[in-house]
């Protein structure tokens, strides 16, 4: 597997963000934890052949059972 889809792992399809990319024009994916900005921007960039303008990341902690 190369480096671009371990960094991108899939694609996440829930309302907020299938609201999110069709009003604001943004996708949402989950990331290998240890990928940094640039290595997300570039994946995304070679992957779907389109030109990133900003990456937001964010650490979502699992619920307790």
């Amino acid at each position: 597997m190369s480096q671009l889809h371990q960094t991108i792992l899939r694609p996440v399809f829930t309302e907020k963000s299938t609201l999110e990319g069709e009003l604001f024009n943004k996708v949402t994916f989950k990331i290998d934890p240890k990928a940094t900005k640039q290595q997300v921007r570039q994946a995304v960039e070679e992957l779907f052949d389109v030109k990133v303008v900003k990456v937001n990341t964010q650490l979502v902690p699992g619920k307790p059972k």
